[in-house]
């Protein structure tokens, strides 16, 4: 497995990428994620810095394996060409950072509260983007994740199947697939076929999954309470690890920290899972 660090844990933090890439490498991460936000503005403000910042990766054996973006795929008033607008965008930010897969979300309404109308809609645009994507020979990934339509196993299978294009995968959040009531290996082994990513938090009791809502996430001021380190919540990460370890997955996964500390606590992350895995090091991108 290649394990990778966001640059959203480091949302409210003054650092700078190439502060980033130099911890990514001593810590032992094979890449960066980056959000969406932060990837248009290195481009905004340093775009002269961007081809170096690349090199950079690579001579650390860094990548960059997935951008996370969003777009409103429920907006019943979304202008024509937004779509393609969109793609345009991820192809020259693909471009830039040297990686092929844009994750989304799948709407922001959860399965369960969605009329028929709203899923068919959603497919067709997923459809659509898989399309253009494939085109510009891109993946898009869709992440498993409450108050979307790929909030539980059974919706995630039913949205992979009715968009039924080779584009369109899938990023595994382990804890949120646990949260939609279904085992994280279990979750595993069904959608395996479609994973292109995976995300890796934990949480210290089912009372505390709130404090991943956005509302709470992206504002400086809310509450941390609850977010621990993989080897202490409820989510069995131990059991996760070695399972993609057995089956030798190839694909990347992130640690997505939300709460304080996030240097401290990703080296911390890394050492915890070289030792779950047994392994003094990790495979290196290339």
């Amino acid at each position: 497995m290649k394990y990778n660090l966001c640059t959203i844990s480091f949302r409210h933090e003054l650092v700078s990428f190439d502060h980033l890439i130099d911890f990514a490498g001593k810590a032992g991460f094979s890449g960066i994620e980056l959000w969406g936000v932060h990837a248009r503005a290195l481009i905004d403000v340093s775009a002269a810095q961007t081809n170096p910042w690349i090199a950079k990766m690579k001579a650390q054996d860094l990548q960059i394996p997935m951008i996370s973006d969003y777009v409103n795929l429920l907006d019943e008033e979304m202008q024509s060409g937004v779509l393609e607008g969109k793609v345009a965008e991820w192809l020259m930010l693909t471009k830039k950072f040297e990686t092929k897969y844009i994750r989304i979300f799948a709407g922001h309404r959860g399965s369960g509260q969605v009329n028929e109308g709203e899923w068919r809609l959603c497919i067709s645009r997923l459809g659509r983007l898989a399309e253009l994507m494939e085109l510009c020979g891109l993946v898009l990934v869709i992440e498993t994740h409450p108050d979307t339509l790929a909030d539980t196993l059974d919706s995630t299978l039913r949205l992979i199947h009715e968009v039924n294009h080779k584009a369109l995968q899938i990023n595994l959040d382990f804890l949120h697939m646990w949260e939609g009531g279904t085992d994280p290996v279990e979750a595993y082994q069904a959608l395996k076929p479609w994973v292109a990513h995976f995300h890796m938090k934990n949480v210290s009791s089912k009372e505390r999954l709130g404090q991943f809502s956005p509302d709470n996430v992206y504002s400086p001021s809310g509450s941390r309470d609850g977010m621990v380190p993989l080897g202490e919540g409820v989510v069995d990460y131990t059991r996760i690890i070695s399972c993609l370890d057995e089956d030798e997955m190839k694909c990347t996964a992130s640690i997505e920290w939300f709460g304080p500390q996030p240097f401290q606590y990703l080296s911390a992350e890394m050492d915890w899972i070289r030792t779950v895995s047994g392994r003094t090091s990790f495979e290196v991108s290339g």
